[in-house]
């Protein structure tokens, strides 16, 4: 599979637990103190399970990342539950940094300096991350009996599985920097730092990019030992996504932001618009989002079929991606939708 760049955050290794419609990861331990966690440690995936729901008339299937497709009928459902018993290649997921536009995905070297990591950028080749280890990928498989668009829907959502995020009473809460302002704020918070996309490695194209918890800030002070969280933040850097591109010798850092003319642009979300009247913020994806369109299976009478890849992974360069959080959990709810075909 094709594999991205990514911004300026710390990374982790991830424990996904129920994706795709009751979604739940957890972050393992590693080493480093801030930026990006490094590859000293490796986590194992304690219980991906992941429940797929589509609407009626649509039947689903999920295998690994470029395997072939499904041919049983069997696999095909209305409901999908994708965990390690059914699905063997969830065991081999060790979730750790990786850096990407939701198309391309990679694992650059690091360097240490002040206890910080940051991607190292004068160098000639990244090594791409492994879709089948660094990160969640997998393949979609959709048919009907007849022609629909296809729709990531508008209340899918991920968000923290923590109630309290911040306080005394803080879920899940960081014992890092117990002395510091860390010791009132959840592990959960991790949640800025997930990334979700949707791309189709057929036709080179990237359908969906989602910052699903831009409401999340992590501020630390200069020394590393002292955290502060914002929880209903409502603009500025939390709501574009930072990815590097090679440039000559170098690699450079680019930022996406929604409507800022870029094809990428189009197709990427951060949802400013998803606080309730009272300032809690939703997590929804907040607009339906066309994933692909059914075609006539010329293998199959009266079938029409279609296939996306499904990402998903903490951004290492995403200031939620730190240490303190390590061991955050978040949950997920993908739904998805039908309609006519939309010339």
């Amino acid at each position: 599979m094709k594999n991205s760049t990514a911004p300026n955050r710390k990374t982790g290794r991830m424990i996904a637990k129920n994706l795709i419609v009751l979604f739940t990861v957890a972050l393992a331990g590693f080493c480093g103190i801030q930026a990006w966690f490094t590859d000293k440690q490796s986590a194992e995936a304690d219980g991906i399970n992941i429940e797929c729901q589509a609407p009626d008339g649509i039947e689903i299937a999920v295998v690994k990342h470029e395997d072939p497709a499904p041919k049983d009928d069997a696999a095909y459902k209305n409901t999908i539950e994708l965990n390690s018993k059914n699905y063997s290649f969830i065991d081999d997921i060790k979730m750790t940094e990786v850096s990407s536009d939701g198309y391309t995905f990679y694992k650059p070297p690091l360097k240490q300096e002040n206890g910080v990591a940051s991607p190292i950028l004068d160098v000639a080749d990244w090594d791409l991350a492994d879709s089948s280890v660094h990160f969640l990928s997998f393949d979609l498989y959709v048919r009907s009996k007849s022609k629909f668009d296809i729709y990531l829907d508008s209340k899918s959502k991920i968000s923290p599985n923590a109630k309290n995020l911040t306080g005394e009473n803080a879920d899940n809460k960081s014992d890092f920097g117990e002395s510091g302002e860390s010791k009132g704020i959840s592990r959960d918070c991790v949640t800025g730092a997930v990334r979700f996309s949707v791309a189709n490695y057929k036709t080179y194209e990237t359908k969906l990019l989602w910052i699903p918890a831009p409401n999340i800030l992590l501020n630390v002070n200069s020394d590393t030992t002292k955290y502060s969280v914002i929880t209903d933040k409502r603009e500025g850097e939390s709501y574009s996504h930072g990815y590097y591109e090679k440039d000559g010798s170098k690699w450079v850092k680019k930022f996406v932001s929604a409507d800022d003319g870029s094809s990428l642009g189009q197709v990427f979300v951060s949802n400013s618009d998803g606080f309730t009247t009272n300032g809690d913020y939703t997590y929804e994806l907040g607009a339906k989002k066309k994933i692909m369109t059914l075609e006539k299976d010329t293998t199959q009478n009266g079938i029409y079929t279609g296939m996306v890849t499904c990402n998903m992974w903490v951004d290492g360069e995403d200031a939620e991606a730190r240490l303190a959080l390590v061991n955050g959990k978040f949950k997920a709810n993908l739904v998805l939708s039908k309609g006519d075909v939309q010339q």
